[in-house]
């Protein structure tokens, strides 16, 4: 039978403990608030995106066209003049397909958060991991097509690229450092020096390929640089809820794990 000091002491953690609870339930009304603000600011993203990638798609589309004539036109002439009428206008209209394909590919960078505007709750963690796989999904996509674009001109002799995984890691590694790739917008100049290489020609000479930029499509093109800024406020919201939502989170473990504490406590029995 338990003496009467250690039903007191029982008495008092549990009055603790309903001391405890309206403090978790407040916590988590916190929680359920800032859960609701990610929801809307969701849709707002979602449409934000629209709105950017619906203008990106076709400066993109654009600069491929300007980029692919400069190489035809400026860097290599020679090598485009040797083709006949036809062979041009192929590829022209392939460059411009690669455009198009774009455009749709990028369109379809918004879908996973379109799924999530259905959601009656978002956690401002997982939104803050979709967003920045999308980004990652835009960049993936320019590259792809970059790559594209370049085996396109060089199956007609307009580009000579031995490694086109190293022409890439070259010119990621040149914007990671922030170091100018090449003067003309979206196209890479780079030294490879391609070891297995047994031709005759001067390996020294640098090699100029496509390499859309995400940077440089912002900097010159206005209404796709304030779409950019509408987003990043946007961003700047999330990742003020987020870091309350993280903070609320710690309150309600601590004070979860108090709870449990004081409801579990019991005075050892000490014997004399």
């Amino acid at each position: 039978m338990r003496s009467q000091p250690a039903i007191l002491v029982i008495l008092v953690a549990t009055r603790r403990l309903v001391m405890m609870v309206p403090e978790i339930t407040q916590i988590q009304q916190s929680l359920d608030q800032l859960a609701q603000k990610t929801v809307e600011l969701t849709q707002k993203v979602h449409e934000q995106y629209g709105q950017y990638l619906a203008l990106l798609g076709p400066a993109v589309s654009q600069k491929l066209v300007q980029a692919s004539y400069h190489l035809c036109t400026q860097v290599n002439p020679d090598s485009f003049l040797k083709l006949s009428l036809n062979q041009q206008q192929t590829l022209q209209q392939e460059v411009q397909r690669l455009g198009t394909q774009l455009q749709e590919a990028l369109k379809a960078v918004t879908q996973p958060l379109a799924e999530l505007t259905q959601e009656e709750s978002v956690d401002p963690e997982h939104l803050s991991n979709l967003l920045q796989d999308m980004e990652q999904a835009i960049l993936d996509a320019l590259r792809q097509i970059s790559q594209q674009a370049n085996e396109c001109l060089q199956e007609y002799d307009i580009v000579n690229i031995s490694s086109m995984d190293l022409l890439f890691d070259i010119a990621s590694k040149a914007a990671e450092q922030g170091r100018p790739i090449t003067s003309a917008p979206h196209l890479i100049k780079a030294l490879m020096d391609d070891q297995n290489d047994d031709s005759s020609e001067d390996s020294s000479d640098p090699v100029v390929a496509i390499f859309l930029q995400l940077s440089d499509l912002e900097f010159t093109d206005i209404e796709v640089m304030n779409e950019r800024h509408q987003l990043r406020q946007l961003w700047q919201q999330l990742k003020t809820i987020r870091e309350s939502f993280h903070k609320k989170q710690r309150e309600k473990t601590v004070a979860e794990a108090t709870a449990a504490w004081r409801a579990s406590w019991f005075p050892a029995e000490v014997n004399e």
